[in-house]
């Protein structure tokens, strides 16, 4: 008589889902738990009280209890559902009908853009948002914002709509036109999303799609009064076109023509200039059989975008009369100390809120990856650890095994794939951006201008996933991680349509 071993009931799969669900569990708990904590009369709390420690998940006390209850019981369901199904015996089995896929997508999208127009942002609370929509249209004419070299092409965009649309509308501040723009920035960044699910090397193309959707910078489109919005669909569709290029579907010049839009647009994107280099040294690499000309063409691919897009910027804002003087003046980067990075040891001026390696730091930044992207990097931890694992028992088990398997799956191909590199090098260097700039508001009311970093490790997640899990398993495993993640959104964005005055 022969007895059953525990993989034989529990495979890896449904053991990778487990941890992932642990991750779901523990994520929950902390939303919670934060629930407990006593309600704070500062709408922005102060930076020592235990609401300040906790501001990535602090959307969740505003929602009223039923609807707590309702994303935590989705949540759970979703894990009990799995583990139903998982063992059949003595219970059975729950099938549900499969929607097509890519109407259901088109549909899903027409919705989000919906949303975006009815539901605005109630408030100006957020980095710049006060100054921008009171600047732009601010009584005298002589001292309006219209340019900043902070967002060169947001700003002017937005204060050229203005000049031109308040006079008809009666528009008393610039609030509308945020209202209006931003959300169609949304419905670019949900085209580009559904452009990016066609790429064979991210399907299924419904993972993807429902981790980006679930961002917490998804509240950048709802009428989000800043300069982010536009930045956040410029890092997208690079993103995107840069993958394209390596599988041989888009031109090099076209991902570097975007990404030098997307640096007028916000220049904190040009920390993703060493992806696009990479990007070349690959087509370079390739170019290298045909000769000089061809790897010349590569060099020209990358530096004429560039070099066109960025004078024209520089001769538009020096023509609209804020120029290099501003650039070297009161519009230098790094805000009003013109400090850019957080001090290593002493903090010296009111603009500087903690030191490069204290507790208070990293605090922030963990807050910021609870508001935005909440299970994007535990779950990445999950994953690789398994991915790792998976590598290691393939290459024990390889003598013993005759079946071929695609190189799509295998551990090692995939390391090396130029795909998974550009990604890993676009994550490094945003979040080692966010890891070292000041914020001069702190980390909760700049938590906009550091969202935009957690794009790249979305898409590496998404990359990973289904190489590591598969079917059902995959399935199971990922959808209470996304219902939590788009339950933790919607309280985010319910957060911001609630009225809200500056304290007097």
């Amino acid at each position: 008589m022969t007895t059953r071993t525990f993989p034989t009931l529990i495979d890896r799969s449904q053991l990778l889902a487990a941890a992932l669900h642990g991750v779901a569990l523990a994520l929950l708990g902390l939303h919670l738990y934060v629930r407990t904590l006593p309600p704070t009369p500062d709408p922005i709390p102060a930076p020592d009280s235990a609401e300040a420690a906790w501001w990535g998940l602090w959307p969740v006390t505003y929602l009223p209890t039923w609807a707590v209850a309702v994303g935590a019981a989705a949540v759970l369901g979703a894990i009990v559902l799995y583990w139903l199904r998982a063992f059949p015996k003595g219970l059975a089995r729950l099938r549900f009908g499969h929607p097509p896929l890519w109407p259901t997508l088109w549909l899903i999208s027409a919705a989000l853009t919906l949303a975006f127009f009815l539901f605005p942002i109630a408030h100006t609370r957020w980095g710049d948002a006060f100054i921008l929509a009171k600047g732009i249209a601010f009584p005298d004419p002589a001292l309006r914002l219209t340019r900043s070299w902070q967002a060169p092409l947001d700003v002017a965009l937005h204060a050229e709509l203005w000049r031109w649309l308040h006079e008809p509308f009666g528009w008393k501040d610039a609030t509308p036109v945020y209202r209006l723009l931003s959300p169609l920035a949304g419905a670019l960044y949900l085209l580009v999303t559904l452009a990016l699910c066609r790429l064979p090397l991210l399907r299924p193309a419904w993972l993807p799609y429902a981790l980006l959707t679930t961002l917490g910078l998804m509240q950048l489109f709802f009428g989000y009064i800043e300069n982010y919005s536009f930045a956040a669909v410029g890092v997208l569709a690079y993103l995107w076109l840069g993958l394209a290029v390596i599988e041989g579907r888009r031109p090099l010049w076209l991902a570097a023509t975007v990404l030098a839009f997307t640096h007028a647009t916000h220049p904190s994107t040009l920390v993703l200039a060493p992806s696009l280099l990479y990007l070349g040294a690959l087509q370079g690499r390739a170019a290298l059989a045909g000769g000089n000309q061809r790897l010349a063409s590569v060099v020209v691919q990358i530096a004429l975008p560039m070099l066109l897009v960025g004078g024209a910027t520089f001769l538009f804002m020096e023509a609209s009369g804020h120029g290099l003087a501003a650039l070297l003046g009161d519009d230098r980067p790094g805000g009003g100390d013109g400090r850019w990075f957080v001090p290593l040891f002493e903090t010296t001026t009111r603009w500087e809120h903690y030191t490069l390696f204290s507790w208070p730091h990293l605090r922030d930044l963990l807050n910021n990856q609870l508001l935005v992207a909440p299970v994007v990097p535990p779950s990445l931890a999950v994953v690789g650890i398994a991915w790792m694992a998976k590598k290691f028992r393939r290459n024990a088990a390889k003598d013993r095994s005759a079946q071929p398997r695609c190189a799509s799956h295998e551990p090692t191909a995939l390391f090396f794939s130029p795909s998974l590199r550009f990604l890993l090098i676009a994550a490094a260097f945003q979040l080692l951006f966010i890891a070292v700039w000041n914020p001069d508001y702190g980390g909760q009311r700049d938590w906009d201008l550091f969202s935009l970093a957690w794009l790249s490790p979305t898409l590496l997640l998404a990359l990973l996933l289904p190489r590591t899990l598969h079917g059902r398993s995959l399935i199971g495993g990922v959808a209470p991680l996304l219902l939590l993640q788009a339950w933790h959104t919607l309280a985010w964005i319910y957060q911001n349509t609630l009225p809200w005055q500056w304290p007097r």
